[in-house]
């Protein structure tokens, strides 16, 4: 939910300072990153939980904690990218 509203933040600050068409676009794209690789991260992690059920596997809960890490750094690389796309690019 709080991606989603930051998307819509992003998209609706690049429109209201001005970026052109391609730098909103690519706005959203980036803001999308995070979006995408959390709805990857709760699949793998409903998978997990369904084939191993409540069995703790220390292999399993270092899995868990590499996606939800991939989910980190794409939330910094997609918000950091659209902050340069909005107030840096061709300025």
């Amino acid at each position: 939910m709080q991606e989603t509203v930051a998307l819509w933040v992003a998209v609706l600050l690049a429109v209201l300072l001005g970026c052109d068409g391609s730098q909103i676009f690519l706005v959203f794209l980036a803001c999308l990153l995070p979006i995408t690789l959390e709805l990857v991260n709760s699949a793998m992690e409903i998978f997990m939980d369904h084939i191993l059920g409540a069995t703790y596997r220390e292999e399993i809960r270092r899995a868990k904690d590499m996606l939800s890490a991939a989910v980190c750094l794409a939330l910094l690389i997609g918000y950091c990218g659209s902050v340069w796309v909005i107030f840096f690019a061709n300025k």
